[in-house]
């Protein structure tokens, strides 16, 4: 599962966040990927979820939209029901990183893997150079025959040339189903018109070879009292791992 989560943006952040909560307890991923997941003096979004769910929690702070307090601190998550045999961040570009928690499954390690790449128009350049240094790692991180899920807000649609480099090395884990897949949609009442990528597909799951998607939808439309807990709508995938 991923989801960017909208840190405390909006007056009801905190109506959000349990909402957020329940959505993913509904869900019950083994995996959940967080981008814009706040901390704030010593207390983090992550971890708070992860205690609410029985999950094991990762932080990493990375470039984000800045919240209005100051104080708060936007960045990337990781839970997993699994115990984290180790966490890395991993530099993208200048502020932007990689959150990677290795995962140990039998015999062989998954690599569970976050980012959000640069939501700016004009940084075609900073996403493509943010991109190949993902697929890089991933490259690195598979060569042993491991398992790699990325799974992230990449910022981009999939027709864009920015994530070539990573479509090159992983298999994007979407498949239609009915729905259009937009992940940053119109129909949000969060997100402001007029935006350039407004009604795309911007959130990914995507794996190497050998892990292939049974089935995957979004979720996160109206579980907040009939509204979405976020400006983006999360991803879910069934991938058999191991």
């Amino acid at each position: 599962m991923t989801w960017n989560v909208w840190g405390r943006f909006g007056d009801r952040w905190l109506r959000r966040q349990r909402a957020i909560a329940e959505t993913v307890r509904t869900q019950r991923p083994d995996f959940v990927a967080l981008q814009e997941t706040w901390r704030v003096d010593g207390r983090s979004q992550t971890h708070q979820l992860g205690f609410e769910l029985g999950m094991s929690p990762a932080f990493a702070p990375s470039r984000m939209p800045r919240d209005p307090d100051p104080d708060v601190h936007l960045g990337l998550g990781i839970l997993s029901r699994f115990p984290l045999r180790e966490v890395e961040q991993h530099n993208l570009s200048e502020g932007t990183v990689a959150l990677r928690a290795e995962i140990r499954l039998g015999a062989q390690s998954l690599h569970f893997v976050t980012s959000c790449l640069d939501w700016e128009e004009n940084h075609e350049r900073e996403r493509l150079a943010q991109a190949e240094a993902l697929a890089a790692l991933v490259s690195e991180l598979g060569a042993g025959g491991d398992e790699v899920i990325v799974a992230g807000d990449l910022n981009a649609p999939p027709d864009r040339p920015e994530l070539k480099p990573l479509l090159a090395v992983l298999d994007d884990c979407w498949k239609p189903n009915g729905y259009d897949g937009a992940t940053y949609s119109s129909r949000n009442p969060y997100l402001g018109h007029g935006e350039w990528l407004e009604d795309h597909r911007i959130d990914y799951i995507l794996a190497n070879d050998g892990l292939t998607s049974r089935e995957t939808r979004l979720v996160g439309f109206d579980e907040d009292h009939g509204r979405p807990p976020s400006d983006h709508y999360a991803v879910v995938t069934d991938v058999p791992i191991g």
